[in-house]
């Protein structure tokens, strides 16, 4: 008979469990400072909202701490258990320090060594994470863990456990029921299964920054996207759809209300607090109206995000406010939290975490994924739903996680790119490469190009996990799927007509990457199968669609038409008029002579409600900000564009068919076209009450301008466009 041991001492497992965490988030802590003083320096505004900054900083530090301390008394109790299996009795002090340490310090190699795989850029200090994360595979770790596991209890066997089986399979026993219990803890969500119901259901997915272009269905090579190829070989496709502002929150206010950004109002990005709902209809309160059961979901609320106010009863997506705003620019590297704690548990001390692509370097594309899916199975105990998803996967911070940074031979490459875009189109985000050129330049595009296609293959993930589902529980059957995207991408070209930093859109008029979106309706009868429609639409045109498809009474005056039409072989008198506009730029894009807004750096221009705990953008600045938006027009081939001068017009004339990058300037060419286009510019500029010269004359006024911007002169001179001649000094 095994004689009783002594009580083990579980409050010196549970202290050291503690002791060990708190190290780790002591180390990861400072490792993490220097990015939150960026993310802190990068916004430089007035001192309420720095103090505000500070204590949201403090408040998102002050719950990891929390989530530590929560981690190191799981790993104390799970400790306590795995001492009772390596010895039968109480270890003297020295031996039962040798034991703990090394069973912490074998686990912690063991994490790191998997994250490096999985999480590459939480690592940005480690020399070699790249040689390993494109060795090793996550099983091979998942291995050694099994191994360690095995020589661990075989050596607990073979000290004492041969000796007192009943015993020690008693202890393992626990020590196995505890681990399955935590581990059950720690699941993330599972999805509840969506149920066939009466329908007509409509289900709207966005995904954000998707260029036409970069999907197989229109040529790419890569497989970036083999759900939406499938889901776009059996809809109908409209090929050239255009958005009116390639900023989120004005596009999907200008594709839910069917009105155009100077009608709705919302001119950019995180919109002053009365506006941040227009007064027009939109599509989820009329469809609310008409009895649907209405949700919504994101995985990036930072500059865009719902509120119930816009219809939407069901809302998921990442906490709003100064803390996902200001941190997840330059994201804390909190390793043991993602690594234990990335999960329903784990977001309860970090809220701000939870589904949120903003924390790019640990974010976990699936989870959203299972969430959005849950959302489609609570809106399907409805008879009928209305519900729109957003993936912003494909949005800057541009983080690549396991294994989509493995995808499309980004193997071997060495740049500081590696795992993420080297930098945004804008400056507020940190540049991470500065001053390439030529040979350089062109090799980070390409990489951040293959990074780009990997976020469209995790976008992809989205578009499939909904589909299946719909099929799955027969929603197919009575639900109407469009697939659309708020805006494109710009990315890297030869010669641009701007100069470049980055992936961007909305900070000018040029090219159609970030302006040329994807749009296609499945219907759930098959009709209109295969169809492709080559006729310009625009995302104003969403709301009357649906509002025709569905047969809904529209409350108020849309700018928008229906585009079934199209899809029926009507013809119309003319081409749709596209018109769009820049969002808040910057002066890297501008043409030279161009107004300047009166605040030095990007980010003064947002002011923070601290009741709220959201950021808008500064009213007094919102003035100067439409009076300096680039504007364009667009009817058939033809694309004018309107450059804010600060003294002066400027206007320039492109055949988007031939020239889609927007290099060579026709406006002395066809100065009769520049005329014609005029005519559809005018109205939304007298609506921002700009005044304008008579149309005849912009051609003319227009050439001093163009000969003092020395990019444009020597990119005209180069591909050989028409200059205007000199204009006659004045008397």
């Amino acid at each position: 008979m095994l004689p009783s041991a002594p009580n083990y001492r579980w409050r010196r497992n549970l202290s050291y469990g503690l002791l060990w965490f708190t190290g780790l988030f002591v180390w990861d802590a400072l490792d993490s400072y220097f990015n939150l003083n960026r993310a802190m320096g990068r916004i430089q505004t007035d001192p309420t909202t720095v103090n505000a900054l500070r204590g949201a900083v403090t408040e998102f530090i002050a719950g990891a701490a929390l989530a530590y301390l929560c981690m190191g008394l799981m790993a104390g109790l799970m400790a306590t258990l795995l001492c009772r299996i390596w010895a039968e009795r109480i270890q003297s002090t020295r031996a039962w320090l040798g034991t703990l340490t090394s069973l912490f310090f074998i686990s912690t190699c063991l994490g790191i060594a998997r994250q490096l795989i999985t999480f590459p850029s939480l690592y940005a200090w480690f020399p070699y994470r790249r040689h390993w994360a494109e060795f090793a595979e996550p099983m091979w770790v998942d291995i050694a863990w099994v191994a360690a596991i095995m020589t661990f209890v075989g050596l607990g066997w073979g000290r004492w456990g041969h000796d007192h089986p009943r015993q020690f399979f008693k202890r393992l026993s626990m020590a196995g029921l505890y681990a399955a219990a935590i581990t059950a803890l720690l699941q993330p969500i599972q999805p509840q299964r969506a149920q066939d119901n009466d329908g007509p259901n409509l289900v709207l997915i966005g995904v954000d920054a998707l260029r036409l272009d970069r999907l197989g269905h229109f040529g790419n090579t890569r497989n970036t996207s083999p759900n939406i190829d499938k889901f776009l070989a059996s809809s109908l496709v409209y090929t050239q759809a255009f958005t009116q502002i390639a900023r989120t929150y004005p596009a999907w206010t200008t594709t839910l209300s069917g009105t155009w950004p100077t009608v709705h109002g919302i001119r950019d990005n995180l919109p002053t607090a009365d506006k941040l709902v227009p007064d027009q209809a939109l599509l989820p309160a009329v469809m609310r109206n008409a009895g649907y059961a209405t949700g919504f979901a994101t995985d990036d609320s930072r500059f865009s995000y719902m509120v119930p106010e816009t219809g939407f009863e069901m809302i998921r997506q990442p906490v709003v406010g100064l803390q996902n705003f200001a941190i997840s620019i330059n994201e804390p590297r909190f390793r043991a939290f993602h690594g234990l704690l990335h999960n329903r548990v784990g977001f309860s001390f970090l809220p701000v975490q939870a589904y949120n692509q903003s924390f790019g370097s640990s974010y976990r594309p699936q989870q959203f994924v299972d969430w959005a899916v849950d959302g489609l199975a609570e809106l399907s105990r409805s008879g009928k739903f209305f519900y729109a998803m957003h993936s912003c996967v494909l949005h800057v911070p541009g983080d690549r996680v396991y294994p989509w940074y493995r995808m499309f031979d980004q193997d071997g490459y060495t740049g500081k790119n590696r795992f993420k875009y080297s930098a945004s189109g804008s400056s507020l985000i940190v540049n991470e490469i500065e001053g390439a050129r030529g040979k350089k330049a062109e090799a980070i595009a390409i990489q951040d190009l293959k990074i780009y296609d990997s976020g469209i293959r995790m976008a992809d993930d989205l578009v499939g996990a909904v589909l299946e589902e719909l099929e799955q529980s027969g929603l197919a059957d009575n639900t109407i799927v469009i697939l659309f995207s708020d805006h494109g991408e710009e990315i890297w070209e030869p010669d641009l007509p701007y100069k470049w930093r980055g992936p961007n859109h909305g900070f000018h008029m040029y090219g159609e990457g970030h302006s040329n979106v994807v749009f296609a309706i499945r219907f759930p009868d098959g009709a209109h199968a295969g169809e492709t429609v080559d006729s310009p639409i625009r995302l104003i045109d969403l709301a009357p669609t649906v509002a025709e498809l569905f047969g809904l009474e529209w409350p108020s005056e849309v700018s928008g038409r229906s585009i079934m039409p199209l899809a029926r072989g009507e013809t119309e008198d003319a081409d749709r008029l596209v018109y769009m506009e820049t969002g808040l730029s910057e002066p890297r894009y501008w043409a030279t002579g161009h107004k300047k807004y009166p605040f030095k750096r990007v980010s003064k221009r947002y002011e923070f409600d601290a009741e709220a705990d959201q950021v808008y953008i500064r009213p007094k600045f919102l003035p100067r900000l439409i009076a300096a938006k680039d504007r364009a027009v667009q009817r058939g081939k033809y694309k004018l564009i309107w450059h804010a001068l600060a003294r002066g017009i400027r206007v320039d004339l492109y055949d988007r068919l031939a020239d889609p990058i927007n290099r060579v300037d026709l406006a002395e060419d066809y100065p009769e076209v520049v005329e014609a286009l005029a005519k559809d510019l005018l109205p939304f500029l007298a609506g921002d009450g700009i005044d304008s010269p008579p149309i005849k004359d912009w051609v003319r006024l227009s050439r001093g301008a163009k000969r003092k911007d020395k990019r444009y002169r020597r990119r005209m001179k180069r591909l050989g466009g028409t200059m205007g001649p000199r204009q006659a000094a004045k008397p």
